[in-house]
């Protein structure tokens, strides 16, 4: 067989009428783009804004990370610390870089579960911080205006270990950004100031405002019907006291439920509040039965009679007031439900669980002492 090939000069003929046909489709190409005969989707050359997960090793290297997007936040900086976290990030270092951001004019806060244990580091931090308790605050994570977020997923169970296995994932999402900070927001509404939180743990003494609710539609509206409906009555102070009408704490209760507030209702929350911190003034006793025998005995001495249960916790708690006599029969059993709410108060404080407190005898009705039944609400 022979084979006869082109001379080097025709080879390259045919290359350059290749590349010259190349060149004509990319100029005919190129006409149809700019004369717009071609559709095309111009988000192809956008720069994509797809969400970014980074997954981040070793609590060295995450708090590095968090130390440099602390730094470079603009406005808002949100940490979540669970129960040891104050002592990761004391342990981390970044400090400095945390009260050079505030002295930038940037807004800190802290959502933390403050611990006895753990409130002297809190009280290293600087004062421009602003933190609040939550309990059960589990999550570790720092926020960084509505930009980036650092999500620890595991953490080392030993506050001071090496954390070599500890995990976070940095993420540059704004829908997650988002919601997170809406979550954020709901928490914060939900936690308790640092100050009334410190004074509960090292004091046992609740210091944060108590909530109250006295009723709801238009107390305008309410008073113009009492005032229409009474018009020919002698009033006292308008409404608030009516001659030879018994009073609580000074005011007409009957005149309070016209206006849609329940004494009852406040009397029982104030008791709450007296229960729990009667609860935290015991809270180092760790047997139940002198738990039980000194809180009948502060009973006593705050003059509101003798107690006795039926158990621990109890189901039955009997009052016999040695000043029972004495009580104004015409105020009916309102006082009562300070009592009802003192019990609750102990209960959910010692034992963490939400009960519910219901006189079945009381003084005022003729009966020798008070009871009280007490069941758990699922």
């Amino acid at each position: 067989m022979r084979f006869s090939g082109l001379q080097i000069s025709d080879v390259f003929k045919q290359l350059i009428i290749r590349e010259e046909a190349n060149v004509r489709r990319l100029q005919q190409h190129l006409s149809e783009i700019n004369e717009n005969s071609v559709i095309i989707n111009s988000n192809l050359y956008k720069q994509t804004q797809e969400p970014l997960f980074s997954v981040i090793k070793d609590r060295h290297s995450i708090y590095g990370t968090i130390e440099n997007v602390v730094e470079e936040s603009e406005s808002m900086v949100w940490m979540m610390l669970s129960k040891w976290g104050i002592l990761h990030l004391m342990r981390s270092g970044i400090i400095d870089t945390i009260n050079e951001a505030l002295n930038r004019g940037i807004e800190i806060r802290v959502l933390a579960d403050v611990d006895s244990r753990t409130i002297r580091f809190f009280d290293q931090l600087d004062d421009r911080i602003e933190i609040r308790h939550l309990d059960n605050q589990a999550q570790m994570g720092v926020y960084v205006d509505e930009d980036v977020g650092i999500q620890i997923v595991n953490s080392e169970e030993n506050p001071t270990g090496r954390g070599k296995d500890d995990t976070a994932l940095l993420i540059e999402s704004v829908d997650y950004m988002e919601a997170q900070l809406e979550l954020l927001k709901v928490q914060w509404s939900g936690g308790v100031d640092y100050a009334a939180a410190k004074a509960r743990l090292v004091d046992g003494m609740i210091t944060e405002p108590l909530s109250l609710k006295i009723g709801d539609g238009s107390f305008y509206e309410r008073l113009r019907k009492i005032i229409g409906k009474e018009s020919g009555s002698r009033f006292t102070n308008l409404v608030s006291r009516r001659p030879g009408e018994p009073t609580t704490l000074g005011l007409s209760a009957a005149s309070l439920r016209e206006l849609g507030i329940d004494m009852s209702d406040i009397l029982r929350v104030v008791g709450q509040r007296i229960g729990q911190e009667l609860a935290l003034e015991l809270r180092n006793e760790n047997d139940e039965e002198t738990f039980w025998d000194q809180l009948i005995q502060k009973w006593r001495e705050l003059g509101m009679g003798e107690i006795s249960i039926d158990a621990m916790p109890p189901n039955l708690v009997s009052v016999i007031d040695n000043h029972s006599q004495d009580r104004d029969p015409r105020l009916g059993s309102v006082l009562c439900h300070m009592d009802e709410g003192v019990l609750e108060g102990i209960v959910k404080e010692r034992y963490g669980i939400k009960v519910n407190a219901c006189e079945q005898l009381c003084t005022s009705r003729g009966e020798d002492h008070c009871e009280f039944k007490i069941t758990t609400i699922s």
